[in-house]
Parts: structure tokens; C-alpha cells; sequence
């Protein structure tokens, strides 16, 4: 599986897998992998009937971020 080698800013929405659904443990380790903060929670909501997986994440400038991974390939 293809993972895209970056993360973008808050609260905007990535495909982050070439792969028809991401799950969210995959979601998770991509955001580990493209971002220099600890992540503090995740969960998978429902936005517009599509699976999106919201991972909150602690900067190492002690901000809080959500970064929103889409969970399926359009």
C-alpha cells in the first residue's frame, strides 16, 4: 500500500492510502510517521456518509491539532 510522505495542516482532509478503505490503526501510524507530535486520540466518524478518521495530535510546540485522514479512496 502507497502512503503519500506528508501530512497537511489542521483540520483539513488527506488521503493518505491508494487502497479502497484506510483503516484507522493504518490512519494512525501515517500520522506518527509524517508528524513530530504525540498522538493523543483518534476515532473514526461519519461525514457525509463517508468514513473519516480524526486524530488528534500534541506538536511538540504544545499544540493541539486534528488532522482529518480520509478513510476511503474516492
Amino acid at each position: 500500500m502507497a502512503i503519500s510522505s506528508h501530512v497537511l495542516a489542521c483540520d483539513e482532509m488527506i488521503v493518505l492510502a491508494v487502497a479502497d478503505i484506510i483503516s484507522l490503526d493504518e490512519a494512525i501510524k501515517a500520522v506518527k510517521k509524517n508528524s513530530k507530535g504525540k498522538v493523543l486520540d483518534a476515532q473514526t466518524k461519519q461525514m457525509n456518509g463517508q468514513p473519516v478518521h480524526v486524530i488528534k495530535v500534541l506538536t511538540d510546540k504544545g499544540h493541539v491539532k486534528k488532522i482529518r485522514v480520509q478513510g476511503t479512496r474516492k
